[in-house]
């Protein structure tokens, strides 16, 4: 399941040690679907995301991207999809939700509060929007 040749990887910040390449990150989240951490499926999702953007950027389709992520496409379809037929798509949102994951992962909310965080912030932005 090769990305490009050079495995990305995900995890750590700067000099910290590295995280696992991605495709040690969907191995290791398909053995363990209901434990997979919070935050490195956030960290997964941001390293995905940022490829498709990129292949994208590079005058890729949406068919060549897919030849070339398919366990993305295959694993978050409504995702790729936004990103790839879509000229511009929520990223705050989407950047949202990931940092909602990461506090998950943090122990800092549980899955409640961050789905009522992310709630109230998309019902701000589209059915309440100037209201204060």
């Amino acid at each position: 399941m090769p990305i490009s040749g050079n495995a990305v990887r995900v995890g750590p910040g700067p000099g910290q040690e590295q995280g696992p390449s991605i495709e040690e990150a969907i191995t290791e989240a398909r053995e363990r679907p209901l434990d997979f951490p919070a935050k490195e499926r956030a960290a997964y999702v941001r390293a995905m995301v940022k490829r498709v953007e990129e292949l994208k950027a590079s005058g890729r389709t949406a068919y060549q991207i897919q030849e070339q992520l398919p366990e993305f496409k295959r694993d978050h379809p409504y995702l790729f999809e936004m990103i790839t037929e879509h000229d511009t798509y929520d990223s705050a949102s989407l950047n949202t939700m990931l940092a909602m994951l990461d506090r998950m992962g943090d122990g800092a909310l549980n899955h409640h509060q961050a789905t009522v965080i992310v709630g109230q912030r998309l019902a701000s932005k589209y059915i309440h929007p100037g209201e204060k």
